[in-house]
C-alpha cells in the first residue's frame, strides 16, 4: 500500500514544537464553544460611549475650526467691500473727468468748475459730496494752468499756474496750453478714512496759440440804476488783432475797442437798453465771454465776467387765464405763463376783491394758501381757489416777485383776468383710455370728446380729488407720457374747455412697471 504524504504536522519534530494548551485556555475555549451565538454578537457590538471630557475636547476643537473659518470669511468680505468702494471711487473719478471734458475750456477754473458740475447733477453741497452704492464720497477739485515747455515757456506765468512755472527758454505769448484737473475722493471704510486721487490734462482747444487775456475787470458787477444803459469792462491782452465778446442772452455780441495799443488795453461796452422800454436786456445774471484773436483769426483762451441786472420790479406775467370748475363743488382754476426775467423768485395770486380792481385794500391772497407760505415757486404756473367768493363774475390777478437791492421781496406789475359765471361742463373725453409702456414710462392714449373742443386735458393719478391732479397736456393732443416709475399707478383723464370748466373723468386705467 502506498503511503500518504505527510504535511509536516505529524512529524515528530513538529509535534515537539506545538505549544501545549493550559487547563484555563482549554476551559475558556470549551465555554465559548458552548455559548449561544447571540450572546457573542451582542458583546462584540456593545459600545462603551464617550466621556464628558472627550465631548468637551471635541467641541472645543470644532469651535476653534469654525471660528477660523468665520474669521477667514469675515476678512474676505471686508476685503471685497473695500475693493468695491475703491472701484466705485475710481469709476466716479473717471466719470467726473469725462464730465470736465464736456464743459467749455474757460469754465475749467477753480471758481467755476465745481458749480458747473453740480448743476449737471453731479452731487451737491459744501464739502462736495456724491453718493454711489451707499458710499458717500467727499470730493476736492483742484485746477491749474499748465504751460508746456515744447513751445517755450511764457515770459509771464499764466494765472493759476501749476504749481509754479519752471525756468527755461521763453518766447510763448500764451502759456495756457493745458489745464490740469485733479480730483481727490475721500470716504470712510469701517471707521478708517480712505482716499484716492486722479488727475487729467485738458487740452486748450485753441492750442494755446492765440493771444492771452491777462486781465478782465471787473469780473463781477451789479447794475441797479434804471438809467444805466451800458455795462463796461476793461481787458488787458498780449499782442492781439481783435477782441470779440458775446453775452449769454442769446443775442448780444460785439468787438472790443482798443483804447491803449501800447499796453494792449481794450474796452467792452454792452448796451442794455433803457429799463422799462420793453426792448431792454431783462433783469437777471448774465455772463460776458471774451476772447482775443491774432491776425490769423486764432483765438486764445476765454475770460468770463458776470453782470447782474436788477433795475426794476418784474413785469406782469405774459398771460393769465382761468374760470370756474364745477366738477366737484365749485372752485376757480387759474394758469399763467412764466416771466422771462432771470431774477424772478416766485409768484402770488390775489382775488381782486369786490371792487374788481388791484389795490384798494381789499385784495385777498389766494395762492399760496396756508400758514408760512409767502409765495409760489418760480416755476409754478397754476393756482386753484377752492373757496371762491361767489359763482358770479369776479377778477383775479397774478404778480411775479424778485428781490430789491437790499434783498427784500418785491412784487412786480399785475396781470388780471375777469372770471365769468360758470357755464355748462364739457363732454368727457372719448374712450377707451389705454396705458402702454414706452421707454419704461407709462403712456396714456384716448380720443377726443364727441362734442366740444377742449383746450387741454387733465391727468389724475391714483384718485380723482383735487390733490390727485398730476399733470396736464400742453394742448388738446390725446396722448401723454409720465416719467419712468417703479410703482403701479391708476390714471384718469378729464377734458377742460376754454372757460376752464372740467368734464367727468374717464378711467381708471392701471399701469404696472
Amino acid at each position: 500500500m502506498a503511503s500518504r504524504p505527510s504535511c509536516g504536522l505529524d512529524h515528530p519534530s513538529a509535534q515537539l514544537q506545538r505549544p501545549a494548551l493550559t487547563a484555563d485556555a482549554v476551559g475558556m475555549s470549551e465555554a465559548i464553544a458552548r455559548a449561544p451565538r447571540t450572546t457573542i454578537l451582542s458583546r462584540v457590538a456593545d459600545e462603551a460611549g464617550f466621556s464628558i471630557v472627550e465631548i468637551m475636547v471635541a467641541a472645543v476643537v470644532l469651535l476653534v475650526g469654525v471660528m477660523g473659518v468665520l474669521t477667514l470669511l469675515t476678512g474676505a468680505m471686508s476685503t471685497t467691500a473695500a475693493s468695491s468702494q475703491r472701484s466705485g471711487a475710481t469709476n466716479l473719478a473717471r466719470e467726473l473727468l469725462e464730465a470736465v471734458r464736456g464743459v467749455d475750456y474757460d469754465i475749467v477754473t477753480p471758481t467755476l468748475l465745481v458749480p458747473t458740475l453740480q448743476a449737471r447733477g453731479l452731487g451737491s453741497g459744501t464739502p462736495w459730496t456724491i453718493e454711489r452704492r451707499g458710499v458717500a464720497y467727499t470730493i476736492t477739485a483742484v485746477t491749474c494752468t499748465f504751460d508746456s515747455p515744447a513751445d517755450k515757456f511764457s515770459a509771464t506765468a499764466p494765472a493759476d499756474v501749476c504749481p509754479s512755472q519752471p525756468a527755461g527758454p521763453t518766447g510763448d505769448p500764451n502759456g495756457n496750453d493745458f489745464r490740469r484737473v485733479t480730483f481727490q475722493l475721500a470716504w470712510t471704510d469701517r471707521g478708517i478714512q480712505r482716499s484716492m486721487t486722479q488727475s487729467e490734462l485738458i487740452v486748450n482747444p485753441s492750442g494755446g496759440l492765440g493771444p492771452l487775456i491777462k486781465k478782465l475787470e471787473p469780473l463781477t458787477q451789479t447794475i441797479t440804476s434804471d438809467l444805466a444803459t451800458v455795462a463796461s469792462m476793461t481787458l488787458t491782452t498780449s499782442p492781439a488783432a481783435a477782441v470779440r465778446w458775446h453775452a449769454d442772452d442769446g443775442k448780444s455780441v460785439g468787438d472790443a475797442l482798443l483804447s491803449v495799443a501800447a499796453s494792449g488795453t481794450w474796452g467792452v461796452n454792452w448796451p442794455l437798453g433803457l429799463s422799462g422800454s420793453g426792448g431792454e436786456v431783462l433783469d437777471g445774471s448774465y455772463r460776458i465771454i471774451a476772447q482775443a484773436h491774432d491776425d490769423r483769426g486764432i483765438a486764445g483762451d476765454a475770460k468770463i465776467a458776470t453782470v447782474v441786472l436788477n433795475r426794476r420790479a418784474p413785469y406782469a406775467p405774459p398771460s393769465l387765464a382761468g374760470g370756474h370748475d364745477t366738477r366737484l363743488n365749485d372752485w376757480v382754476d387759474l394758469s399763467w405763463r412764466l416771466n422771462a426775467e432771470r431774477d424772478v423768485v416766485g409768484y402770488r395770486v390775489y382775488w381782486a376783491g369786490a371792487d374788481l380792481l388791484k389795490g384798494g385794500g381789499n385784495d385777498i391772497l389766494v395762492c399760496p394758501s396756508g400758514a408760512g407760505a409767502s409765495m409760489l415757486s418760480s416755476t409754478t404756473r397754476s393756482c386753484t381757489d377752492t373757496n371762491p367768493p361767489s359763482a358770479l363774475a369776479t377778477t383775479y390777478l397774478v404778480v411775479a416777485l424778485d428781490r430789491d437791492s437790499t434783498g427784500n421781496l418785491r412784487e412786480g406789475n399785475a396781470r388780471t383776468v375777469s372770471i365769468a359765471a360758470p357755464l355748462l361742463r364739457p363732454a368727457a373725453p372719448g374712450g377707451p383710455l389705454a396705458a402702454t409702456t414706452v421707454d419704461n414710462a407709462p403712456t396714456l392714449t384716448w380720443t377726443a370728446p364727441l362734442v366740444g373742443a377742449p383746450i387741454f386735458y387733465r391727468i389724475y393719478r391714483d384718485g380723482t380729488a383735487l390733490a390727485d391732479r398730476h399733470d396736464r397736456t400742453s394742448g388738446n393732443g390725446v396722448t401723454w407720457s409720465d416719467a419712468p416709475s417703479n410703482t403701479t399707478h391708476e390714471y384718469w383723464i378729464t377734458a377742460v374747455d376754454s372757460t376752464y370748466n372740467e368734464s367727468d373723468p374717464i378711467g381708471p386705467v392701471t399701469w404696472s412697471p
